[in-house]
């Protein structure tokens, strides 16, 4: 049984990047534009288009979620992973009438918490190679500081403690360091072997953040923060590379016709710290993506690409080869 069904992370995938492109940052950077017939039209098609995608993005996730905690009982039961993932999901259905607040919003933030940490150890635990583990390891660390710096909070609101959490700052600074140095591991895993056209094509996102960069710092750290959380507190250059380094994994991957490509836009889709729990989710559907590449998937090894191949191979019986 496939992890997940064939086309349900390409789906997920570009229904996530047209809702993290569109109303989250095309949409947003629209106020700073000067108010022409034009401009206004815009406004208006993306923030249509962008309810649509944005509500397409949330079914999907829920979809993924729901499927990958059935998938998960069917293997282990319900002490695996799939117990957090249910849990999850029937909260995140509870919270469109429920506020997420007090007890409910920490014990919402300690199964986040608990299923990134299941996720990183499948990661670590499958038979990936060793650039493949530090790659998801490294997402799944982002993930976990990401939730914990949002879980530290929801428990001083529930004990009434004062604030602020003396952590907070420092998690959240140290999530955002992961998150700028993880895709140099995504490109070490799954982007080596790019053509010329592909690094120039990821040029490009990158070359428009230098260039907004350098024209209006204030403006680019307000979208940065609203599109994807990210503060940009560390020297830019930086995140022009990640972004760079991030973009050529995900052109290598989609290539080859790998779930590791579709992981990597969900991961950025995602966001760093989301406000949302289908956004959230896109984290960990990307985790449990990245732990299952195309040889584990329902493919034959005969048919997966030489990296994954070995592993699998080396799995089955002597009598089977």
């Amino acid at each position: 049984m496939n992890v997940f069904p064939r086309d349900l992370p390409r789906w997920l995938g570009l229904a996530a990047l047209l809702d993290w492109l569109l109303p989250r940052t095309l949409a947003r950077s629209a106020i700073f534009m000067p108010k022409a017939p034009v401009v206004i039209g815009l406004y208006e098609a993306f923030g249509l288009v962008g309810q649509i995608v944005a509500t397409l993005s949330a079914l999907l996730a829920l979809t993924a979620l729901a499927w990958s905690a059935w998938h998960a009982w069917r293997s282990a039961g319900w002490f695996g992973s799939g117990l957090p993932a249910a849990s999850l999901l029937l909260l995140s259905l509870a919270f469109v009438v429920v506020p997420p607040a007090g007890w409910l919003a920490v014990t919402y933030q300690s199964l986040l918490l608990g299923a990134i940490a299941l996720a990183g150890l499948q990661i670590l635990g499958s038979g990936l190679s060793r650039d493949q583990k530090t790659a998801g390891g490294l997402a799944a660390l982002a993930l976990a500081l990401s939730a914990l710096y949002q879980a530290i909070p929801a428990l001083y609101a529930a004990l009434r403690w004062p604030g602020p959490p003396p952590l907070a700052a420092w998690l959240f600074d140290a999530g955002e360091l992961v998150v700028v140095v993880c895709p140099a591991a995504l490109w070490q895993a799954y982007g080596r072997g790019a053509g010329r056209g592909m690094w120039l094509l990821a040029a490009v996102p990158a070359l428009v953040f230098a260039a907004l960069r350098l024209a209006n710092p204030a403006l680019t750290g307000i979208l940065a923060i609203w599109s994807t959380g990210l503060t940009l507190y560390l020297p830019w250059p930086l995140y022009a590379l990640s972004l760079w380094l991030a973009g050529v994994a995900v052109l290598a991957s989609l290539r080859r016709g790998e779930w590791a490509g579709w992981a990597l836009l969900m991961l950025m889709a995602g966001g760093y710290a989301p406000q949302l729990s289908t956004q959230a989710f896109l984290g960990l559907i990307a985790l449990r993506l990245l732990a299952a590449p195309k040889a584990r998937a329902g493919l034959p090894a005969s048919e997966a690409p030489a990296v994954y191949r070995a592993p699998v191979e080396a799995a089955q019986p002597a009598g089977a080869r």
